[in-house]
């Protein structure tokens, strides 16, 4: 039911190809590791007051900034992935909507209005609408790249003769290592927002337009109903 209204779904559609579907669980995968060992790089609560014994059986610090570096790596080859297959997937693996088109902020509001229980706006998109997409460019496109330059900036600092010494000039850009490391933390929780709202969005997105939204990502298929 919607608004009262039975909701007729007619076909089904294939929307989320199975590289975009591997996409989305490794970035999320990538993402809680990210955040996981950050916060406990950021703030070790396991660490001793006093180390003692071999090295060896001590170095869960060193652990975690492994894993935060493989997960570093995965988020950054999936997103490279990403971008590869906006070229060469369906037409829902890239998006058809502007921020330099005038018709994307007249939906863009009607759909933001909508989200917030203020309008009703029937959203006919399968793929990604206008909201969606900006929030898609401003904190996955953008922000991976930004995530990824500050990150591998810091870890160069550890070898500055190294591969990733290279990076550098981002430090001439944003200042010293500990500017580059606050804007590289809020900049996580951001992204963490980002993932909590798009959490949000997709349930509520699928209890009203009942078009199989959550299970569209396992699947691949959603329903084109209407009322």
């Amino acid at each position: 039911m919607k608004d009262g209204k039975d909701l007729r779904c007619l076909n089904t559609v294939y929307v989320w190809e199975l590289p975009v579907r591997i996409y989305h669980w490794l970035n999320a995968l990538s993402i809680v590791l990210l955040m996981a060992t950050g916060l406990y790089i950021g703030n070790p609560l396991l660490r001793p007051t006093v180390v003692t014994g071999e090295a060896a059986t001590n170095f869960f610090m060193g652990y975690a900034f492994m894993i935060h570096i493989a997960a570093g790596y995965l988020f950054i080859a999936n997103y490279l992935f990403r971008l590869y297959w906006a070229f060469v997937g369906n037409e829902y693996a890239r998006s058809h909507h502007w921020p330099w088109q005038k018709s994307f902020w007249i939906e863009f509001f009607d759909v933001l209005l909508s989200y917030l229980f203020l309008k009703h706006h029937k959203d006919e998109h399968l793929g990604h609408n206008p909201v969606a997409n900006l929030a898609y460019f401003g904190f996955i496109m953008v922000g991976s790249v930004f995530m990824a330059l500050t990150g591998f900036a810091m870890y160069g600092e550890l070898n500055p003769n190294g591969f990733f010494g290279g990076l550098q000039w981002v430090f001439h850009i944003f200042g010293p290592s500990y500017n580059v490391h606050m804007l590289h933390r809020l900049m996580a929780w951001g992204i963490v927002g980002f993932v909590v709202t798009h959490l949000y969005l997709a349930i509520r997105h699928d209890m009203f337009a009942r078009n199989g939204t959550l299970s569209s990502m396992v699947s691949g298929y959603k329903f084109r109903c209407e009322e």
